[in-house]
């Protein structure tokens, strides 16, 4: 498909890849080809309502530092990265955010969603504030969910004693991303995820976040990329509690 036949506003935001990796099957693992965020890939996607699953990912600090490679100063192209706890979120704006420094950042008073050139960091919960000229150019949303647990934090019904979950965080990212949706087009969910996607029952992390399938990547082989990407470097220990 060429390009000139896709809505401008979505041309633009994919001027640059910013993510490559291996397609895979999910059980097999076997190799399907390069997989590159393109805006025609971008297109299928969003029109199709398919997500990217990532698994394989290694722990956080080097999920981090890979990260980072998206940052741009000049991109017209916005990424909403969706940590999945406000403690993880709180590692990500020590190591990237702000300057590396030994001082942690204290989740109590961080306040979400916060900003740096072209990316949007937030927590499910956050997302509903991000305004709509940030909102506007997202290229992707990218959930960091390295234990893979976000999507069964769904409303569940009154218990026996009354209690009842209200905070369904996977609707709150779909609700999100489908606010977001523009000529029958969304932005892409991709997922990244500790274990490989043939240890995850793939299809209830599909319906949780409403969507019609996904496509799995090898999270050894995925690369991020900005218009100006940052110095590389480590951003950090590694930490798997998160």
């Amino acid at each position: 498909m060429s390009t000139q036949g896709l809505p401008a506003g979505i041309r633009s935001r994919y001027e640059v890849v910013g993510v490559r990796g291996r397609r895979i099957a999910r059980l097999e693992e076997t190799d399907l080809g390069l997989f590159e965020l393109s805006a025609e890939t971008a297109w299928h996607l969003g029109t199709n309502n398919l997500g990217v699953f990532v698994g394989g990912m290694r722990s956080l600090g080097p999920t981090i530092e890979r990260l980072t490679r998206l940052e741009s100063r000049s991109s017209e192209s916005t990424w909403i990265i969706v940590a999945a706890t406000k403690k993880m979120a709180a590692v990500i704006v020590q190591r990237w955010f702000e300057a590396p420094t030994e001082r942690d950042v204290a989740v109590s008073t961080l306040q979400l969603p916060k900003m740096r050139g072209n990316i949007v960091l937030s927590t499910p919960e956050a997302l509903k504030r991000i305004g709509a000229e940030a909102a506007s150019q997202t290229a992707g949303i990218i959930l960091v969910d390295m234990l893979c647990q976000v999507h069964r934090a769904r409303k569940m019904p009154p218990t026996r004693r009354g209690f009842v979950i209200q905070n369904d965080r996977p609707q709150l990212i779909s609700d999100f991303r489908g606010n977001l949706t523009l000529e029958g087009w969304a932005p892409p969910l991709i997922i990244l995820a500790g274990e490989p996607a043939k240890a995850i029952h793939t299809s209830t992390v599909a319906r949780s976040y409403c969507l019609d399938g996904l496509l799995f990547v090898d999270g050894r082989s995925l690369m991020f990329h900005g218009s100006s990407a940052n110095k590389d470097g480590d951003v950090g220990r590694d930490r798997d509690d998160y």
